[in-house]
């Protein structure tokens, strides 16, 4: 039986809706998830790498593995850091972060790429140049910690999730990057929270949209060939 493997926080305030790295309603397969206990988001999300996260999250990717897990991820892009470790520790692959995604759809697209984060502050060029984004690679780049519908409930643990305001106001951010940067051909969601609203962004801008679910399938689709039937 195919399965992921999900690395998340423990629980928060916020529930995890389908499409969430987090919920199991976001895969088409059978989905485990292992809690990296005694983490936080402010453990995560930082301007700098945190060497700390190493230990647990490879003891999570590796228990993860013993336990039938085709595919093992997280819920956090800024998590890029842990990836040539963990996938070098490994017998299946490893998908640590969204971030990975950019060189390659530069490549498909050609053109500025938009970045949408949880915070732009916190996102620093330390963490792209470990996903291999060179300075050769057009981007832009929108933090939403200022955007309140966003930031109160998945940043600040306050109130509950309100998905439509959420999607309107990731799409109107969406939105605002692509009027700044005109040359953006298509976007990528560092956030593991985003992909629910990637609908949303694709409605107001008309791009591609890529996030953590599309990268998650693209393994999927290498750990479990479809057999096409022999004309």
């Amino acid at each position: 039986m195919i399965t992921v493997g999900v690395i998340v926080l423990p629980e928060r305030s916020f529930r995890r809706p389908a499409g969430d790295a987090g919920s199991v309603d976001s895969y088409p397969c059978r989905t485990i998830l292992h809690v990296a206990q005694g983490l936080t988001p402010s453990d995560v999300v930082l301007p700098a790498p945190n060497p700390a996260l190493l230990a647990p999250y490879l003891k999570g990717a590796l228990e993860l593995q013993e336990q039938g897990a085709n595919v093992v991820t997280t819920t956090c892009g800024f998590l890029i850091p842990l990836q040539r470790a963990i996938a070098e520790q490994l017998r299946i692959p490893f998908v640590a972060s969204s971030l990975l995604q950019i060189p390659l759809v530069y490549r498909l697209v050609r053109g500025r790429v938009g970045v949408i984060t949880a915070n732009d502050e916190a996102l620093t060029k330390t963490y792209l140049q470990l996903a291999d984004v060179s300075n050769d690679v057009p981007i832009a780049v929108l933090g939403l910690q200022n955007h309140k519908e966003f930031a109160d409930p998945y940043l600040n643990g306050v109130g509950r999730l309100d998905m439509e305001r959420i999607g309107a106001s990731v799409a109107r951010a969406s939105q605002q990057l692509l009027q700044r940067f005109p040359d953006i051909k298509a976007f990528v969601c560092e956030c593991h929270n985003l992909p629910p609203f990637g609908p949303a962004i694709q409605r107001r801008t008309g791009k591609p949209v890529f996030d953590i679910l599309s990268l998650v399938s693209f393994a999927l689709h290498g750990v479990n060939k479809p057999v096409f039937a022999p004309v």
